[in-house]
């Protein structure tokens, strides 16, 4: 705790270990949520293919999909306990705080039910992947819950926080930052999981030696996946800048560097990952590519931190 504290009083290291903590968190939080996606769809193309690379590739991320979903939620409650004392107990913003605990919850246990009956459902794979799709959709009801709970907690922070309601916390207005965060978290957490399933599989190379054809096809199909679902990301980060820029130019506003830096923070991530995940699925030998599959999974967390940036912003 003394280490900690000590870090957290450096000038330079204090205000950059907990954006780069949050960013961590909340890849991982996209990337649970993503994943479930990703196996359900390895599944049915493999019924589909005939193929039991597919079969294989699925199994294996979906031991990744249960090893993030364990991971946040019990480092989550241990969090809640520490933290407990920062609210009234038994009080709406307990409440919620457990509930949204809750939703995240259900989807991990629905994961870890997929992986228990995996022999079970062997000659019904379409109904197995609908568990999993199912369990997705769960978890990116959790991730809503979840910010909109940590939305809750930064609003205690306000100077007015006792006068405000909850439709003044939730208004659902264009553009602001609430609106950036509602918008971007369903594209991000679809194409978050690309990059790290991409370390994976790179990581289980020597662990699951299924040969060098397994892990060029899966290799290549999951970044063709990232790639695709990297484009809209791109598409949504250019429009929220736009719509940050283009108010300063009309009123012909000083732009800082500052501000451009944050701009490109928020556009140039997503554009580079999107271009790198083109290279990956076009390569005959992707497995060479594992440093740029690390350096992918880097430039995914800046778009994750905004997203909860942008959750815990207020515009009034």
């Amino acid at each position: 705790m003394n280490m900690l504290q000590t870090l957290l009083s450096h000038p330079v290291l204090g205000p950059v270990l907990p954006v780069v903590w949050t960013a961590l968190c909340m890849t991982v939080l996209l990337s649970f949520s993503g994943l479930a996606f990703m196996v359900g769809t390895l599944e049915i193309t493999g019924v589909r293919t005939k193929r039991s690379a597919y079969q294989k590739a699925a199994r294996q991320l979906a031991v990744l999909c249960l090893a993030l979903g364990w991971i946040l939620l019990i480092c989550s409650r241990i969090y809640l306990f520490i933290s407990s004392e920062s609210y009234v107990p038994s009080s709406f913003l307990a409440t919620v705080t457990e509930l949204s605990w809750g939703v995240f919850g259900f989807s991990v246990i629905a994961v870890s039910i997929h992986f228990a009956v995996w022999h079970f459902f062997e000659k019904h794979r379409i109904w197995h992947a609908l568990l999993i799709f199912l369990a997705g959709a769960n978890a990116l009801a959790g991730s809503y819950a979840i910010l909109g709970c940590l939305r809750l907690i930064a609003a205690t922070d306000l100077p007015n926080a006792a006068l405000l309601t909850l439709a003044d916390l939730f208004s659902f207005t264009f553009p602001s930052p609430l609106f950036n965060a509602i918008i971007a978290t369903l594209p991000l957490a679809i194409a978050m999981p690309a990059a790290i399933a991409l370390v994976w599989l790179a990581m289980r190379r020597k662990k699951d030696d299924f040969g060098r054809d397994y892990y060029t096809t899966i290799m290549k199909w999951v970044a063709r996946w990232g790639f695709m679902a990297w484009i809209p990301v791109t598409i949504v980060a250019a429009v929220f800048v736009y719509f940050e820029v283009v108010p300063l130019l009309d009123a012909e506003s000083e732009i800082t560097p500052l501000t451009i830096a944050m701009q490109a923070a928020r556009f140039l991530p997503a554009l580079l990952v999107s271009v790198f995940m083109g290279c990956i699925s076009k390569s005959a030998l992707p497995m060479r590519y594992k440093a740029l599959a690390l350096l992918c999974l880097f430039l995914s967390m800046p778009c994750a931190y905004f997203v909860f940036e942008d959750a815990t912003s207020f515009v009034f």
